[in-house]
């Protein structure tokens, strides 16, 4: 049986290669569109707030960096990044979370999206979008399971019509 620490650095591996610009280009559809530094000046404690509320739900809670990694991957992976795996119901269409490969994610991670998101709307207005909070999170996941930390291009734009059905794997 393998052990925390192979678990671990499985995961690890599979964020580097998810997350990496040069492996997972066609997640962004407009490189031109997206910035490392979109909202430094528009809302300066983003970093910290998705840092540290991901630091204190992954001390209650490891799982939740595997459950983030999962949102990301079914987030990002049929649509681009998007944020529709979050809606519970989107407009004329079934949520995707209610398709099946998407029935057993974690509600508690997808709660600590919502969390996130509140605390930054609430601090920095409605700019950053739920896409880029979802990035974001995971990345903060990685990090916090001893991960090394990476640049991310933010500037996803939330969708609210969802993935054709056979595009969601």
């Amino acid at each position: 049986m393998a052990t925390s620490t192979t678990v671990l650095a499985i995961v690890l591996a599979t964020v580097a290669v998810l997350l990496s610009r040069a492996l997972s280009a066609a997640v962004y559809h407009d490189d031109d569109a997206l910035s490392p530094d979109l909202h430094v000046s528009s809302c300066p404690p983003l970093q910290n707030i998705v840092r540290s509320t991901v630091r204190a739900a992954f001390r209650q809670e490891t799982a939740l960096a595997a459950s983030l990694l999962r949102i990301f991957f079914h987030d990002c992976f049929p649509n681009s990044c998007d944020a529709l795996i979050l809606l519970l119901r989107p407009r004329g269409a079934a949520a995707e979370i209610s398709l099946g490969p998407n029935l057993t994610i974690q509600r508690q991670a997808m709660k600590l999206i919502e969390d996130i998101r509140a605390e930054v709307h609430f601090t920095c207005g409605p700019m950053v979008s739920c896409a880029d909070i979802t990035v974001l999170a995971t990345r903060a996941a990685a990090v916090a399971s001893g991960g090394p930390s990476y640049t991310l291009p933010k500037g996803h734009l939330d969708s609210f019509f969802p993935a054709p059905q056979e595009a969601v794997f």
